[in-house]
């Protein structure tokens, strides 16, 4: 009976060590676990963040360099590409901006962008963290030299240059 009582004494004592390291150990692995889990997930977000921000911002300048570009066939590529990637990346209400837009200059000719434009600032602006800015965008459009001799030879003038400040509203091609 004693020595029975020894061996429950010795396998409890062993229990209670192996206790002592494997515990520490499961809760070492699930930290571990959980923090890599965490970690993964945090970084996923970065990275849909920063794709989404290159996204915008590829899109909003694309759409400004053809707001009231005097040759819209110049911009013609990036001006699609923006089109697609609205359409693919784009929240619901950039996408009916967008289709509207894209229907309307495809049948009329010309197109509404401030909304368009508006959305897009908007929407990058959230994601950077800042806020909002009301109103429609202003533009600065420098007249180039060679926009101004072809404009000059068809009437008949000199001129060294123009600088125009408006507001985003329409343009002969981009309305």
């Amino acid at each position: 009976m004693v020595l029975q009582s020894r061996r429950i004494v010795m396998s409890t004592s062993h229990s209670f060590e192996l206790a002592q390291i494997v515990i520490p150990a499961a809760v070492s692995l699930v930290v571990v676990a959980l923090s890599h889990l965490f970690t993964s997930h945090r970084d996923r977000e970065a990275r849909r963040r920063d794709q989404r921000v290159d996204y915008l911002v590829s899109v909003f300048r694309a759409l400004s360099r053809a707001n009231h570009h005097p040759r819209l066939y110049e911009v013609a590529d990036d001006l699609e590409r923006a089109i697609a990637d609205v359409q693919l990346f784009g929240t619901p209400e950039q996408v009916r901006l967008i289709q509207k837009f894209a229907i309307d200059l495809g049948t009329e000719k010309h197109a509404e962008m401030d909304a368009l434009l508006n959305e897009l600032r908007d929407s990058l602006r959230r994601e950077l963290g800042r806020k909002p800015v009301a109103g429609n965008m202003r533009w600065l459009h420098i007249g180039r030299p060679e926009d101004l001799i072809a404009n000059d030879t068809l009437r008949g003038t000199t001129n060294v240059g123009t600088a125009i400040a408006e507001g985003s509203g329409p343009s002969p091609r981009t309305k």
